[in-house]
């Protein structure tokens, strides 16, 4: 069955409202660029005005067509969208494009026009692309309303909310002679959503890379689900604009001031395998190297130049970008020495000399012994190749064109990934257009070759850990004992949860927590520590009062009966300034933590990708450094493992200068059971669990809060 979104890109016949023979007018651009584009269907020009249009008969209206209309383009002014949309959906239309703008993004009375066009299209069976958008390409309906010259056919698709942006990216695929399969301004996306577009993508046999060009995101948990899904089998690259327009929202909680847009977009991205980039530039480069190069097994990579100075750039700039450059094995070194200069050791980065320089030959012979290793998964080639017809002479140019054959055909035959960087890169030189031609990058810098070969094998381990990721919490129904609590405090008008009543949920989800008792006088409170055992932290549980110590609601290392009679007299007493007496129940009372490292685990809500889980080392760590992880839940094994393992502060965790590791598995089971918890209570906003206390065995939760939505 084909996707509800199937006859937007493959239709039979097309209507263009508003069609027009005005040379420059939108409408007229995309239909000429219909019909130069070799579109078979039939087209149906509706303009009142006209008898012809583009030598085809001119319709009134789209209801004057006796045939059917798969998919209407409307180019009318704002004031007439409406209509067209109405009569559009009366003719039975499967696809809408509108690409009139001064609709949703201009003010109130252009999103009350287009709130009504959302409802009118979401009551019928058509789907709709925009408004506010440059059109759309097909390749496999021969499709082009996008109303620029013919687009080749190729393995590349876009999704873009700019058409500046379509139009870069189809000029530099036009200059390197790369092609399309589906092109997507999506405007103001009030119809067909990004996760629709990426799902059809992901089916699509002849969309082989995807790219993004983003300014928003909604419905962000679909969103990554689908690139998720579709990593699996063909790679994402997005550029996502408005990184320094992002601020962190206030929130009551660590978590939510530090879960700013971009930090959680980030995580988003990374959980996903998305591959981010921060410019057109990078984003047609990478999606032209994914679509030409063979995917590589590992992250390692030899280095090879004429140079040991360009070398030792493409060597830094690898380490930058994560790329390994190992040491070659001794057959390989063996096989490599015949080919260098006495004296010049076979290690990589690989330098052979000059020898190169009168004979290019020399490359592609040390390429392909190094390609024969096992232990190298990608080639980078770094220097002055193309050029050496005009450093040594030129009858060296033939030799350089013959070279360029061989690393072409080096990489068909073993399947692995090679790439140039040339400083003459820019040169019309024939043995760089054979490479550029037979499918091995060229670039003129280090470093985005470098980024290229990384992302490659980044994109590679992101498919194997996507497939191997297990989700053991979908979200299943809430507790009886969450409810209750979640109803109380619902019914009392509060958001704050008290500091008992977060206990008693973490305890439904079976989060460990030390023990503890609750007293309202000074003698309970004396009781209770007597029963728990000296020394003992006491802290008041009220609603109005969140950071309990900045108001002198916190005691510590409580050594006896009179400490803590003392301690309940203060509490009080300073709750009272701050709220009314009735407003503060008692206090909590539980036995002082035992020594360990100090960690901060939460979660925020986010208004388009849901729960965001945090971890990091509590202290210094969080308030001056911000070393912390995000993801998005339900947290997968793996998403818990990288959370972990990517803070800087990791290390300390494992055990430095003689200490012992921390229990890290008990991390991962309190991430586990928070994921699980912030699925099945939507009406949970905020949870910060700080500190948690991390033992060589064992965790405690000092304290918890917790704020409803």
């Amino acid at each position: 069955m084909h996707h509800s979104i199937h006859k937007l890109f493959n239709p039979a016949s097309v209507a263009v409202i508003g069609a027009s023979e005005v040379p420059g007018k939108a409408a007229e651009r995309r239909t000429r660029s219909l019909i130069e584009g070799g579109y078979q269907g039939k087209i149906f020009p509706i303009n009142p005005k006209r008898d012809t249009i583009f030598n085809r008969k001119a319709y009134q209206s789209i209801l004057d067509v006796d045939e059917q209309v798969d998919l209407v383009m409307i180019v009318v002014a704002p004031r007439f969208v409406q209509q067209a949309v109405a009569e559009s959906l009366r003719k039975g239309v499967r696809g809408i494009i509108i690409i009139t703008a001064g609709m949703g993004e201009t003010g109130d009375e252009g999103k009350r026009i287009e709130k009504e066009i959302q409802q009118m299209v979401e009551e019928s069976d058509a789907r709709l692309l925009g408004p506010n958008c440059s059109g759309m390409f097909s390749a496999s309906a021969r499709v082009n309303f996008l109303g620029v010259p013919p687009i080749q056919k190729g393995p590349l698709s876009i999704l873009a909310q700019s058409g500046n942006i379509i139009d870069t990216l189809t000029y530099y695929a036009r200059s390197r002679n790369l092609g399309f399969s589906k092109i997507v301004s999506a405007g103001n996306a009030v119809g067909v959503k990004f996760h629709e577009y990426i799902e059809y993508l992901n089916d699509d046999p002849d969309t082989g890379v995807i790219m993004l060009y983003l300014e928003s995101i909604s419905e962000g948990r679909q969103f990554i689900t689908a690139a998720r899904e579709t990593i699996k089998r063909k790679p994402i690259i997005a550029l996502k604009v408005g990184r320094s327009g992002a601020g962190a929202r206030a929130a009551g909680s660590h978590t939510g001031a530090m879960a700013v847009d971009d930090v959680i977009l980030d995580a988003a991205f990374k959980q996903a395998g998305i591959i981010r980039v921060f410019n057109v530039d990078e984003l047609f480069d990478l999606a032209m190297v994914f679509s030409q190069c063979p995917l590589p097994k590992g992250n390692r990579a030899a280095i090879l130049s004429e140079g040991g100075g360009d070398n030792s750039v493409a060597a830094d700039n690898a380490e930058k970008w994560g790329v390994e450059v190992p040491i070659l094995s001794e057959i390989t070194r063996q096989k490599l020495r015949p080919y260098l200069l006495e004296g010049m050791p076979a290690c990589n980065p690989i330098d052979y000399g000059g020898t190169a320089e009168e004979n290019p030959d020399m490359i592609a012979r040390c390429c392909d012994i190094c390609m024969q290793d096992d232990q190298v998964d990608a080639l980078y080639v770094t220097g002055f190749f193309g050029g050496f017809k005009d450093i040594i002479a030129p009858h060296v140019g033939e030799l350089e064109e013959r070279a360029a054959r061989k690393l072409v055909d080096l990489v068909r035959t073993h399947q692995k990934p090679l790439m140039v960087h040339t400083s003459f890169a820019r040169a019309p030189y024939r043995s760089l257009e054979i490479l550029k031609t037979g499918g091995v990058p060229v670039f003129e810098s280090s470093d985005r070759t470098a980024q290229s070969i990384a992302c490659l094998m980044k994109y590679v381990e992101n498919q194997r850990k996507i497939k191997s990721m297990t989700v053991s919490q979908d979200g299943g129904e809430m507790p009886p004992g969450v409810k209750a609590i979640l109803q109380k405090a619902k019914d009392e008008g509060r958001k704050n949860l008290l500091e008992t009543e977060c206990r008693g949920i973490l305890m439904e989800y079976a989060v460990p927590l030390p023990e503890a008792g609750f007293a309202t006088h000074q003698n309970d409170a004396v009781a209770i520590a007597d029963r728990l055992g000296y020394p003992v932290a006491m802290k008041v549980v009220s609603p109005d009062i969140v950071h309990k110590s900045d108001v002198g609601c916190v005691k510590l290392a409580l050594q006896d009966s009179d400490a803590v009679q003392g301690a309940f007299y203060e509490i009080m007493e300073n709750a009272g300034k701050v709220t009314g007496s009735s407003r503060v129940p008692g206090v909590l009372i539980s036995p002082m933590a035992r020594k360990g490292q100090e960690c901060i685990i939460g979660m925020t809500r986010d208004p388009v990708f849901g729960p965001v889980i945090m971890f990091g080392l509590g202290g210094i760590f969080v308030e001056v450094l911000r070393d912390v992880a995000f993801r998005l839940a339900p947290l997968s094994n793996i998403d818990i493992d990288e959370m972990i393992q990517e803070i800087k502060g990791f290390p300390i965790l494992i055990g430095i200068r003689g200490e012992k590791p921390k229990d890290i598995p008990a991390i991962q089971d309190v991430l586990e059971r928070l994921s699980r918890l912030v699925i099945e209570t939507p009406e949970i906003k905020e949870v910060d669990l700080n500190p948690v206390m991390v033992h060589e065995n064992g965790v405690s939760i000092v304290d918890s809060r917790i704020i409803l939505d």
